[in-house]
């Protein structure tokens, strides 16, 4: 049978034996973990690390909204199932810096609303329409900084996602993901390019393969470029995920900016398409979310040995003076004898 022409055309689709299915007796969709999108918690763009790390003691917090259109397509031959049109998420995350080397944070996403065609006659119970996502706890290591002098700002990001999400709502594998990923930024001119590449251990989708179990290593690539300044700054960012129980590349771009609102408060919108068929890439995302970033100022640094104590040791070491004794002092008007008093 001819692919149907519609599978070209549209982001996000996936092949499923949904003619095994009996009618009479309906079963759930299998849970998996259906976002791509990482938020990132700390310093960079909402979806981009940069490399830098809070200070220690500084704290970043932030509130993302967004809607993904079509995320995931079921498709077999004639059959064509919309499980996930529409799709509204929300994105609790925060970080810390802990010690000039080391940031800690989390995040919790919820999926608010979601809604798709009825699966009952393909013997499919319905997703549901709000759950919990896959929260997250991660470390952010810093190997290289600009602050030390460094040409580049470079860090270490080690994630574990916990199974604790709602199934009904694709938000949970079926185990652990860990995720250790690599970011790289810098500055050129008003520029600020970034540079990210990592690994994700998860569990394998299941709708790559009917009853497939086990572990997928999916590789994550990033790039993007921010403008540098105090008001308006633009963004750009291309994520790309490659796994072998893909069928196509998972890639998103996106354009944006963020404005600054008032001290340590930024309002940051992206928006862009998605390419591939893979589950989870929708056909257009579009983020809206507040950042709020407080850092203690730097650190003065410490003298060894305090400057006034030097003159004041070069000052003990000077010569008294000693006047000359050859020299015979000017008498004044004070020192003169009174004149005697005038005659009546």
């Amino acid at each position: 049978m001819p692919m149907p022409k519609f599978l070209s055309v549209h982001g996000a689709a996936a092949a499923v034996l949904l003619s095994a299915l009996p009618a009479w007796a309906q079963s759930a969709l299998p849970g998996f973990e259906l976002e791509h999108l990482e938020i990132n918690p700390g310093r960079g763009t909402a979806v981009m690390r940069n490399g830098e790390l809070l200070v220690p003691g500084g704290m970043s917090v932030g509130l993302v909204g967004q809607y993904q259109q079509l995320p995931l397509v079921l498709l077999n031959g004639e059959r064509r199932l919309e499980a996930v049109r529409n799709r509204a998420s929300s994105v609790l995350a925060g970080s810390y810096g802990v010690l000039p080397w080391l940031e800690v944070g989390a995040q919790i996403p919820v999926v608010l609303w979601q809604q798709g065609d009825d699966p009952g006659p393909l013997g499919l119970t319905p997703l549901a329409s709000q759950g919990l996502g896959t929260p997250e706890v991660q470390a952010r290591l810093g190997l290289l900084s600009r602050r030390d002098e460094h040409p580049v700002d470079l860090s270490m990001d080690l994630g574990l996602g916990l199974p604790i999400g709602s199934a009904a709502v694709l938000g949970r594998d079926a185990g652990l993901r860990v995720r250790a990923l690599a970011a790289m930024g810098t500055q050129v001119g008003f520029l600020k390019p970034t540079l990210e590449a990592g690994v994700l251990l998860r569990s394998r989708n299941p709708l790559s393969a009917p009853g497939a179990s086990g572990q997928a290593l999916e590789l994550r690539l990033g790039a993007g470029v921010t403008t540098a300044g105090q008001g308006l700054r633009g963004e750009l960012a291309v994520k790309a995920a490659f796994a072998a129980d893909m069928d196509q590349p998972a890639v998103e771009v996106l354009g944006g900016g963020r404005i600054p609102l008032s001290e340590g408060l930024e309002l940051h919108a992206l928006a862009g398409p998605g390419l591939g068929r893979t589950p989870g890439t929708p056909i257009a995302r579009v983020l809206l979310g507040v950042t709020f970033r407080q850092e203690p100022p730097p650190r003065m640094e410490v003298l060894p040995e305090p400057v006034p104590q030097l003159r004041l040791e070069e000052l003990q070491t000077r010569p008294e003076y000693v006047p000359d004794s050859r020299v015979e002092p000017v008498p004044t008007r004070e020192l003169l004898p009174p004149e005697p008093a005038p005659a009546p």
